[in-house]
Parts: C-alpha cells; structure tokens; sequence
C-alpha cells in the first residue's frame, strides 16, 4: 500500500456558538437529516446523556431543556451554494454548536442562518421550515386532496416486465370508479436498457412508451415515469455519447461512483449542470418524455446528484450546480408533477412539487441491518415499515411547508408480503400523516379487508398535525390535528407491548370515533396492540 499523507483542506465558513444560557442539566437534542436517509437512532428526539460527545445533525438543530421547556434551535434559512451542518458538543454538558458550511469560504457570503428560541421545540420547528420556504422561494402547491397512484417498484422490484405493468393498468381501470381510484400510474426502473439511457426500452418492453401512457389514461389516471435525471451508468448510450458533459475528477475524466444497479449498470457519472450544453440536454430528455404523455416525474438518485468534483464553471459549488440542473428540468415541464426521491432536502426547495422523506420501505415490518441473519427473499437492509414510518414522523414539521411529503409506497397486501394486518395499518397511517397514499401493491388480487386500508388511507388526512407526546428517546406515538376540520387524532404503536391511549391526555373529546380499524365509537381510550395504528375523529 502506498504512503498515506494528511493534507490541507482549504477553509471552510464556520462558527461556534456558545451554550452558556442552558442549565447543567440540559439534556435535548433534536438531529434532523437532509434527507431520506435511514433513522439510526432510538429517536431524533433524544436525550445527550454522554459525558463528552458531540451529536451532529444537518439544516436545522434543536437543544435545550425538557424540566424548564427552554429550547433554542439553529437552522439554516437558505441553501443556495452549501449545506449546513450543525454539531453540538458536550463536556459533561452542553458548552457550544458549531454550525459549518463547507462550500462557503470564511472571506464569503454564508448562507443565511435563523435562531429561534421557545418553550415549544416543536412551534419552533414549524416556525424554521415556514421561514425557510420563504426565503427559497417555494411557491404555493396543491395539497387540499390526498394524492393516490401505483407503481411497480415494491411488488416486482428489478424483475418487472412490461406485461406485468400492462397487468395492473387493467387492474387498476377495472377499479377506476372504486372507493381507491389512482390519480397516477407511474412507470418505475427497468423500462430503460441502462441509466441514462431514458428515452430507450430494454427488450422486455416491447411497446412503445406512447401507448402505454394511453393505456394509462383510459384507465383514469396521469401518466409517470421514474428516472434519475443527473445521472448515466458507464454502460449506457448517454455516457458514450456525451462524456464531456459530465462531472470531472482531478485528472480531468469523468467522476465515477459506485451507484445501487447491478454490473454492468452499477458504475455512474453525474452530468454537470454547468455546462450550458448539458441543461439542453437535460431539457431535450425531459421536454421529449412530456412530449410523449408523461405529466408526473420520479426523480430518483437526487442525492448522487451533488458531487464533488471538477466543475466547468470554477465558481460553481455542488449546490448550485445542481439547483442550475434542478431549474433546468422545472423549465423544461413546467405543467408537471415532480417527485425528488433520494432528495437533498433544501437544495430542491422551490423546484419540486413533492419529496420522499423516508427510507425506502419493504415487504417486511423490521429492516434489517449489514451482518444480520436475513430472511429468505428479504429486500435491501435497513429498508422495512417501521424505518420507513421513523422516516416519515422525523419529518413531520416539513409536510405541505417545503413540499408534499411522499412516505413511500403503503404496503397493505397480503400476498407477496411478509407483515401483519396491524403493520399494515400502520404503512397506511404514513398516508393518513402526509396526505399521499401511492401503493405497488396489485389491485387484481389484494384482499377486500386490505383494499379497505387503501380506501381509508386515500380517504382521511390528520391535518395541522404535531407530535402530542415525544419524549426523549423513544418516538411519538400520538400526532393531534384535525380531519375535516374537527378534532383528530392518529396514534402509532411500533412497540412490542400494548398501549393504552386516554382521550383527555391529549385535550380530545370524550367520544371519538376510530376510523382505520374500524372501531366505530370509541368512549374516553383507546388500547392498542404491538404493532398496529388507529385513527379517531371527533
């Protein structure tokens, strides 16, 4: 092995700030993450008990005291050219934070950075994500109905043909007029011979894409299609034919990196956005897709999308690079729907019309992690219900502010599907949560009892919605709000014991009436078992 050297890195903006108001016993900690990553923690609501450590978190943090209820949080209001990080260090108590932005240097503009402070951690983080859509810029979207659609993803995964799509379009129009009719029907991975390669198809998708979209339509619903719009695998067409068009490393060649396809798909490159001819080109692929009946877009690998590399432009970040990629494409279909999926949260702001804001999820209720025992046909570690739920109530304070928040497909099947009816009304409270309820599960063949949680979940919205009792360390099993302009409440219980939930504790009427399990009349308390979801309204 070669010699190993330290170097210099050129400096960066930062700067600390001093904890000196809290009291010794301050032990809250809010982590955010900027995007749909995986939830590692007990809760992102936790208690830094540590003698000395420090505890990261990304745009936005929040710490203070749980026995005074004196919280101060630090967020980033802008992200026009870096990310911000925020870590808050202990030494045996809370001495400081310090907030960094890698891409600015010390001599320039930093992005803008707002403190708040409140006995309401929570107030305060709906506060943060208002102000933070203001000053990006993020126009007023459509959110007064829940959003439903299909895709293929999470009942085929890779395997997919395009029999199997034609399939569930005819499932789907024979339901067009049911109780869960899909707004969307979106075209996922594996319609394309390579990534990049978007407007080819792989042989087995012998029709050309134009007449599915019209098979999608006369069943009812907006034509999609999934794509990862910065990025082209080395094996593709789009490589080969526009390799100057991509980021660079320091040897000037295309920056390579290992991205989730199988070989020979499974190397990529990342177009640079700064280049003049490749926003024509990202326009061309885009402007050709919503020539050929295409109205709503998965934008997949978004977080590949900001490498660091060799720019043609000098002065251009990994940020702005890619929100000039970003505006690209929101020029380019301006009449249509845009999904972020492995999204940086901020960078996308103003540009997207939804973003996926959890993991991804599964057939299964447990993900599971590198080195685990797996179950047979289990899917991608880490992935499951309950992560993808944790992804989904870390945030919450984010959903109809930045944009529509997408929980992942709901799994509410029985076939090819390895949870409980109770785990599934829990994949269909993250519907309940955001107000979109997109499945892959197959409308030909699911279960009535199953097809009712689609119904109830495409059917209800927990609006104004804020965690009633997050305590740290643990993750909050009751969300308050309204439905229908009355008073509502979701409850959620992931834990492994039976949960009683007593209305008055929560400021709710006496009587509610559960609507997901279909309880009916409920007086003054709920009990729950391990592993299920209710949702009463007054």
């Amino acid at each position: 092995m070669s010699e190993l050297k330290w170097v210099n890195r050129t400096a960066c903006y930062e700067k600390w700030l001093p904890l000196d108001f809290l009291p010794p016993e301050a032990a809250f900690v809010f982590y955010h993450s900027n995007n749909m990553m995986l939830q590692r923690y007990s809760s992102s609501a936790s208690s830094a008990a540590g003698f000395i450590g420090d505890y990261p978190s990304q745009d936005v943090i929040v710490v203070g005291d749980q026995e005074t209820d004196d919280y101060l949080l630090l967020g980033a209001a802008t992200c026009f050219r870096s990310l911000t990080y925020f870590t808050a260090h202990r030494d045996c108590r809370f001495t400081g934070v310090l907030m960094t932005q890698p891409e600015i240097k010390p001599e320039e503009e930093p992005e803008k950075i707002i403190m708040l402070r409140g006995n309401d951690w929570r107030k305060l983080l709906k506060e943060y994500a208002e102000t933070a859509a203001r000053e990006m810029g993020v126009k007023p979207f459509a959110a007064d109905r829940n959003l439903t659609g299909y895709c293929t993803w999470y009942y085929y995964y890779d395997q997919v043909s395009e029999a199997n799509l034609l399939e569930n379009i005819d499932a789907i129009a024979a339901r067009k007029n049911d109780r869960y009719s899909c707004d969307v029907i979106q075209i996922d991975d594996g319609y394309q011979p390579f990534q990049g390669d978007w407007l080819e198809r792989d042989a087995s998708w012998p029709e050309p894409l134009e007449k599915i979209v019209r098979r999608i339509e006369n069943a009812g619903a907006v034509p999609g299609i999934w794509l990862m719009p910065f990025l082209a695998s080395t094996a593709s067409k789009a490589f080969r034919e526009h390799r100057g068009l991509f980021v660079r490393n320091s040897a000037g060649e295309p920056l390579v990196f290992a991205g989730w396809s199988p070989a020979p798909d499974n190397h990529w490159a990342c177009l640079d956005a700064t280049i003049p001819e490749c926003r024509e080109y990202i326009a061309g692929f885009m402007k050709a897709l919503r020539r050929k009946g295409f109205r709503y877009f998965k934008m997949d690998g978004l977080g590949f999308g900001l490498p660091h590399g060799v720019f043609a432009d000098p002065e251009a970040t990994a940020v702005s690079a890619f929100r000039q990629g970003m505006k690209t494409i929101r020029e380019a279909v301006p009449d249509s729907i845009l999904l972020g999926c492995c999204p940086p949260f901020m960078p996308c702001l103003g540009y997207v019309d939804m973003c996926r804001v959890s993991c991804d999820t599964s057939r299964y209720w447990y993900g599971y992690m590198p080195g685990d025992h797996l179950p047979q046909n289990c899917d991608a570690p880490g992935n499951g219900i309950r992560n993808t739920l944790h992804g989904v109530v870390s945030n919450w304070f984010l959903n109809d502010i930045w944009f529509r928040s997408d929980p992942d497909v709901l799994m509410t099947r029985s076939d090819n599907a390895w949870y409980t009816e109770g785990e599934a009304r829990l994949s269909a409270a993250g519907g309940i949560l955001t107000g979109v309820s997109l499945t892959s599960d197959h409308l030909g063949k699911i279960t009535p009892e199953r097809y009712e949680l689609l119904v109830r979940a495409a059917k209800y919205r927990l609006r104004n919605a804020v965690p009633a009792d997050w305590k740290s360390d643990r993750w909050p099993t009751v969300f308050t709000g309204t439905c229908d302009e009355k008073p509502a409440a979701l409850f959620l219980n992931d834990t492994d014991e039976t949960l009683t939930f007593r209305f008055a504790e929560w400021g709710l009427p006496a009587q509610m009436n559960e609507v997901l399990i279909g309880r009916g009349a409920i007086q003054s308390e709920l009990s729950l078992p391990p592993h299920d979801a209710a949702f009463a309204v007054s």
